[in-house]
């Protein structure tokens, strides 16, 4: 069997992480391939995992021919499924896949909260792909996908990073608290350090706040909190591809989100501080609840209140025990929920089951579109 995975580009992300995953560890029966509108540091890390990918950038906003090119990929590969990780590579090719019948599976849907009205003409795929999976039940939610269409695969976290990295010693004077994630407006850094602050006036005892990530905020996180950097109480060290040696140092991990612009669908961030068994304190935005349980293994928190932030850190530094119960109850929900082979099972399960319609999906898609 053959599944041709399409993706918008191959920069360093999440969603990349993911589909690399799912390039490595299909079962040996399919075979797949990667076919990307834009590169980026991720066409190297599936190389070489032994995964073909094909980059077909576009030459301008307007430039179709990557589509066409697309289109005959399809037509001389002739795939079994489909799936397409972005809403252009979907739009692209949901055409050609209603002209052959071949089975499109969406999974643009990484978040849970839309950009755009799902009835927008850019999600053409969304509306004429047999499933759609994502990676929460909140995205399905969000996106207003009949339970007919809709299929929840979460991400997986790959043991294997544990084993390429060394466990920083941890200080046992500072409680060192992580927050990972793109430099952006979405992810709401300015709420993690206005907790650092009231912290840090209110507590005598050594803090240490750890901002890891890249995009077009840094800078001005780093210069709004220079204060903060100049006295080693916040650090925002620059990493690769890999956070795993970072977190491993850390005692609590932190993610807080913008409700305004953005809402969670399966965080990788989560997984990866399940992963070290650090406690999780996030803000109640999207799909965190399917990963967090609050009071076992970590905190919801209202979000853009530092306040209670706050206050919820410092409850885990008073309460080592509580810290080391809550790590631990979360490596055991990560390594039951979201496992590579847990992921890898329901989205060939998935991919099965699109491959199965073959008959009355064009007219099922009609009828969801109309409302009935």
């Amino acid at each position: 069997m053959k599944a041709l995975l399409l993706v918008d580009g191959l920069p360093n992300g999440g969603l990349e992480r993911q589909l690399t995953l799912v390039g490595r560890y299909l079962p040996t029966e399919w075979e797949r391939r990667v076919w990307s509108l834009a590169g980026g540091p991720y066409v190297d890390v599936m190389r070489a995992a032994g995964i073909e990918v094909q980059v077909d950038g576009r030459r301008g906003e307007f430039d179709v021919t990557p589509a066409l090119r697309l289109w005959r990929l399809v037509r001389s590969w002739k795939p079994d499924v489909v799936h397409a990780w972005g809403w252009m590579s979907s739009t692209a090719v949901a055409p050609m896949c209603l002209a052959t019948g071949i089975p499109l599976v969406d999974g643009s849907i990484r978040r849970a909260k839309p950009t755009r009205s799902r009835f927008h003409p850019l999600n053409t795929g969304l509306h004429l792909a047999r499933l759609v999976v994502a990676n929460s039940h909140a995205g399905l939610h969000a996106y207003g996908i009949a339970a007919s269409r809709g299929r929840v695969v979460y991400n997986g976290f790959d043991p294997e990073r544990l084993r390429l990295v060394q466990p920083g010693p941890r200080d046992d004077g500072a409680l060192v608290v992580v927050m990972t994630g793109r430099m952006v407006p979405q992810k709401d850094y300015r709420t993690f350090f206005s907790a650092a602050r009231l912290l840090i006036e209110s507590d005598s005892r050594p803090w240490q706040f750890v901002a890891v990530g890249d995009g077009p905020d840094r800078e001005s996180l780093i210069a709004d909190n220079r204060d903060l950097v100049d006295a080693q109480i916040a650090k925002f060290p620059v990493t690769g591809l890999e956070v795993m040696g970072i977190l491993s140092g850390c005692h609590v991990g932190v993610l807080m989100t913008n409700p305004h612009l953005h809402a969670e669908g399966c965080s990788n961030s989560i997984l990866e501080y399940m992963a070290c068994a650090l406690p999780v304190v996030c803000s109640d935005s999207g799909g965190n609840r399917e990963q967090v349980y609050h009071g076992r293994t970590g905190y919801i928190v209202p979000a853009r209140e530092p306040s209670v932030l706050a206050q919820r850190l410092l409850e885990l530094r008073e309460q080592p025990e509580l810290r080391q119960r809550m790590g631990h109850a979360g490596k055991a929900v990560l390594a039951q929920r979201f496992s590579v082979e847990r992921m890898i099972v329901d989205l060939v399960r998935v991919y099965e089951e699109a491959m199965r319609q073959r008959r009355g999906w064009l007219q099922s898609r009609l009828d969801d579109m109309r409302g009935r």
